[in-house]
């Protein structure tokens, strides 16, 4: 767990003010994509899905904050991995 900690993805998200409900949703996801070989999560991965959790929570003011939290893409050609399931994330500028 102490790679992940000094992930700079991992400690901006902690260190941002984000609403309760969407932080625990997204440590329950870095816990579960955590790569066992490095110790890290993928960063394009965990932006889609704070984006797309965002989304599905109706938290869609925070979006564009979201969006310019850290340095990464927003998943992989619309799309990111959360425990080996592949997601779409909505990419529209509305959002």
């Amino acid at each position: 767990m102490g790679e992940i900690n000094r992930q700079s993805c991992v400690r901006i998200f902690r260190q941002a003010e984000l609403p309760v409900i969407l932080k625990a949703e997204v440590e329950r996801f870095i816990e579960r994509n955590t790569l066992p070989d490095c110790g890290r999560v993928p960063p394009n991965c965990l932006k889609a899905f704070m984006i797309n959790t965002a989304q599905r929570m109706g938290l869609n003011k925070i979006i564009p904050y979201v969006k310019n939290l850290f340095k990464a893409k927003v998943g992989y050609e619309g799309y990111y991995l959360d425990r080996g399931e592949l997601f779409r994330v909505n990419l529209s500028d509305n959002s």
